[in-house]
């Protein structure tokens, strides 16, 4: 085996505490479980972390809507300390239960000393981290625009925001405060603007009219000669007339966009406020400061609409401009999209805010150039691609949340406004009995907290890491930039080395049909369900009972539930389940994923376990009451306990290559093969002779044979199996000293048990006996009938195994190849697998059905020769009409050579067929 000695590392990635695991958590613990179970199995000690996010914007959202369900209490009528004490009572409670789903699915985490990225080595470490950084000017505080969701009022970065296609006058569901509502989106407004001298306007095309009385400017491309002689004068505001606004010229805008023309609203637009920022000397004001919606998603700034919903204002501004004769009605939108909360799913709403940042330019190159540089082993490859486009952003990350529940920021302004940071709590504490300072309100992106992990588990700021932390990174691909990306690079400013320096993802899981799991859709698996089992009512009232699904969509949701689960879902087991995630390939982007259907053929595998173990446990009581007066029997392996021994060490070399590429299912899947074929197939039914007669020479090889065997596939197994393999490892196992967690598959072992000469024969012979069993399925000559064949095996080896094949097939395999008259009584076969012949001879206890049979092949046949000459002759005929089109003659033609192949190839199988029957007319074997 593929041994290093060194001590692996893994870190599960910490689960959200707002909600139960679910089908992608589970193939995340399958995957990493086997790998660490794998590594113990060679021989290498594993640190396997298991650890929880606090999650904060989404724990805190939760805790807000439970707070008024259960005690009709508002987050604001509680102290910070009261609020920060219902977060850590509800997230003990959801960290219990995540735990104990973590026990069913069988995985070997150490739970007992599971960090959380809330608690006192993680705000230690945070709050070191970011002295560190902002003493390196990585982080630093700016007024930039930001997304900001009014349904969490948080900022958002970059990456928690959803970019929703859209179509013409399309409607989305954004959240309200009693429930959703729907928004219109898709519509393309047209304002207009008129100029200073009185002489005309310009029109402006826009999906935002209730922005306009934060409007600073309008703005044309450069290169459109439509508006090029407008640009630098100025025009009036059609609802504040005492103000003006400069046209620009930027070359971001987009002719074809609309009017080609645009309003500038920089404090809700995220283009906007870049060309403000390149035109800042022409606009006059403060055009940075000129917000008309606030935090809550009010407008502001707007007369007598102050304090209207901004969706509600939309109308209401329309009418005002229409007073004005500023309104010239709807325009054509085509398609486009709408950004929206990952968490809340409410339109953002870009606001200037002052925040912190990290800078990750230089951090990003740094990455670049060392994944460039292949030192890093990332797998698969497609993920070096997605990597490279997140390194390619150069905005810095806005690290400020404006919520409760998470790490504060430990940073402190003075009464001059000049902010510090302090690293320790006591310090600053000290210094602010002297000093007025006050801490910001706000607290990090809950990712800041995650990207730290690696450097926490292992002892981190108390302890300093000069080296890999983990020696594998594995998880989904869909959180590479949130989270693995993040962790490379701050990991490595801080310490000045990468965390890890190999990178396993896996995919996305979807449900059977391709589609992303939602509790809106109602398609998500929960892992308990197949695990416990549960009933087809049982899954109805889950639709019923959902806020998630709307009322029109359930009665569909319904419809699938009961087309997929008819009888809902049997109790499978953990072992089930992981066999199902393991007969999808992991590595592709989107898994699609049939567990209905895989976990049956999962449950008929461990079956397949339990009667092996059974017939196991037989040969071994039969064995030891055979030898029970010969104790220095000696151990003489035959010819069919070598062939299985071999074939299980090259099986277990298949398994660990697949296992170090990462390539688990390929892994599971030669063991199955092995198990379920070689050993099961074969390698067992030469035993039954043995275990019937209680053959006191054969059964201690196969005692030993077998117990060898399972030992070592019930351990490979139980990577991916762990509950079921450690039973059966246990009842087939007679040494007290040997258990499951201290068997170790040794590599010199396994090449005392190979044979390749050995297999090579065996596999020609298993070949011959696939050949028969076929022959005697075609002809129905029953397994009882000894048949004799000769073997033209064209220079292939075959006399090692040749008595044990002969003995299953029950054949006698006669010397030699006989002259062409003698052959007469014989029927050729070709070996399937091979390029060798059999030659079976036929006799008079089977032949009836051997003719029988080639006869009903041989009118068959003839029977498709002569549909097919019949469409020759049609299609000929047709064509032979002089009023037929040239197009539909081209058609009569390929349907001709299409029924002249037909007929050659059942020419030729005619031909066989009567070559096979001359077989019978000079032996006489019929009894007619």
């Amino acid at each position: 085996m593929s041994i290093h000695q060194q001590h692996s590392r893994l870190a599960f990635p910490p689960p959200n505490v707002t909600g139960k695991l679910h089908l992608g958590h589970a193939l995340t613990l399958a995957i990493q479980d086997a790998l660490c179970r794998y590594q113990k199995l060679i021989g290498n000690p594993v640190c396997w972390y298991a650890g929880f996010d606090h999650a904060g914007i989404a724990t805190q959202t939760i805790v807000e809507k439970n707070l008024w369900r259960e005690k009709k209490i508002r987050r604001n009528q509680l102290s910070e300390e009261e609020f920060q004490k219902s977060c850590y009572s509800w997230t003990n409670k959801r960290m219990d239960e995540m735990k104990n789903q973590i026990h069913k699915l069988g995985a070997g985490l150490d739970l007992d000393n599971a960090y959380f990225t809330m608690n006192q080595q993680f705000t230690k470490a945070v709050r070191h981290a970011f002295a560190k950084l902002y003493v390196a000017e990585k982080i630093f505080r700016d007024r930039r625009i930001v997304n900001w969701c009014p349904a969490l009022r948080s900022t958002l970065s970059d990456e928690e925001v959803d970019h929703i296609s859209i179509r013409e006058m399309d409607e989305i569901m954004v959240p309200s405060q009693h429930g959703y509502r729907k928004v219109k989106v898709g519509q393309m407004h047209r304002i207009s603007y008129e100029f200073l001298n009185g002489r005309g306007s310009i029109e402006v095309g826009t999906t935002r009219p209730e922005t306009v009385y934060a409007d600073v400017a309008l703005a044309v491309n450069p290169k459109d000669t439509r508006y090029s002689s407008f640009i630098g004068k100025m025009v009036r505001h059609p609802l504040i007339p005492s103000r003006f606004l400069p046209i620009l010229d930027d070359e971001s805008v987009k002719p074809e966009k609309g009017t080609g023309v645009m309003k500038i609203t920089p404090c809700h637009d995220f283009l906007d406020f870049e060309i403000v920022k390149r035109h800042s000397s022409e606009i006059p004001g403060k055009p940075l400061e000129l917000s008309c919606i606030d935090e809550n998603g009010f407008l502001v700034n707007a007369d007598d609409l102050n304090g209207t919903d901004r969706f509600e204002a939309r109308e209401k501004v329309i009418e005002k401009l229409r007073k004005v004769n500023a309104y010239g009605g709807l325009m054509k939108y085509g398609s486009g999209t709408v950004s929206v909360c990952s968490r809340t799913g409410d339109i953002i709403e870009p606001v200037i805010k002052e925040q912190w940042f990290l800078n990750c330019t230089e951090m990003y190159r740094r990455l670049q150039e060392f994944i460039l540089s292949g030192e890093m082993v990332i797998k698969p490859e497609f993920v070096t691609a997605i990597m490279n486009e997140w390194l390619q952003n150069n905005e810095p990350w806005c690290l400020s949340r404006q919520i409760s529940w998470g790490h504060r920021i430990p940073a402190y302004k003075d009464l001059n406004g000049n902010w510090i940071v302090l690293e320790n709590e006591e310090e600053a504490a000290s210094i602010m009995k002297t000093t007025k300072l006050v801490q910001d309100e706000d607290v990090l992106d809950t990712w800041f907290s995650s990207a730290l992990v690696p450097l926490v588990v292992a002892g981190w700021p108390d302890k300093d890491v000069d080296s890999n932390t983990l020696t594998l990174m594995e998880t989904g691909y869909d959180i590479v930039g949130f989270w693995v990306i993040r962790m490379l690079t701050v990991c490595e400013e801080l310490t000045g080395h990468y965390p890890f320096s190999t990178i396993y993802l896996h995919g996305l899981v979807k449900d059977s049909k391709g589609r992303k799991m939602s509790k809106s859709l109602g398609n998500v698996i929960d892992p308990e369900d197949f695990i416990d089992g549960i009933s087809l009512e049982k899954m109805l009232e889950r639709v019923d009972e959902s806020p998630a699904v709307r009322s029109s969509d359930k009665q569909e949701m319904k419809s699938e539930i009961r087309s997929e689960f008819p009888n809902g879902i049997q109790r499978y087991g953990a072992d089930v389940l992981r066999f199902a995630l393991f007969r999808n390939n992991v590595t592709d982007i989107n898994i699609k994923v049939d567990v209905n259907t895989s976990a049956a053929e999962g449950y008929r595998f461990c079956n397949k376990l339990w009667n092996l173990c059974n017939y196991a446990l037989i040969v071994f009581q039969k064995a030891r009451s055979s030898t029970k007066n010969q104790p220095s029997l000696c151990l003489d392996l035959m010819v069919d306990d070598q062939w299985i021994l071999s074939r299980l060490a090259s099986t277990l070399l298949r398994f660990d290559t697949a296992m170090n590429d990462f390539m688990i299912g390929h892994a599971i899947n030669a063991l199955q093969n092995f198990i379920q074929g070689d050993l099961c197939d074969f390698y067992l039914e030469t035993t039954k002779s043995a275990v019937r007669n209680i053959d006191s020479n054969k059964l201690p090889a196969v005692s030993y044979t077998l117990s060898v065997v399972l030992q070592y596939c019930f351990a490979a197994l139980s990577t991916a199996m762990p509950m079921l393999c450690q039973y059966l490892f246990n009842i087939i196992n007679e040494s007290p000293s040997v258990t499951l967690e201290n068997f170790v598959i040794k590599e010199d072992k396994l090449f005392s048990f190979i044979k390749p000469e050995l297999e090579t024969e065996m596999k020609f012979g298993l070949c011959v006996l696939n050949t028969i069993r076929s022959i005697r399925s075609q002809f129905r000559i029953p397994s009882s009938t000894t048949l004799k064949v000769r073997i033209a095996s064209n220079g292939q080896e075959f006399f090692k195994v040749s008595e044990v094949i002969a003995k299953i097939a029950n054949i006698e395999i006669l010397p030699g190849m006989c002259d062409v008259d003698e052959m007469q009584g014989y029927m050729p076969f070709s070996i399937r697998g091979s390029n060798s012949s059999l030659f079976m001879e036929l006799q008079s206890e089977y032949a009836n059905a051997v003719y029988d049979k080639l006869v009903q092949q041989l009118t068959a046949v003839t029977d498709k020769k002569e549909q097919a000459e019949k469409r020759i002759a049609k299609y000929e005929n047709l064509c032979k009409d002089p009023d037929i089109k040239p197009s539909v003659v081209v058609k009569h033609l390929k349907k001709i050579s299409q029924a002249k192949n037909i007929a050659r190839r059942n020419e030729e199988e005619i031909r066989k067929l009567h070559d096979l029957l001359q077989h019978f007319q000079n032996k006489p074997v019929l009894n007619r």
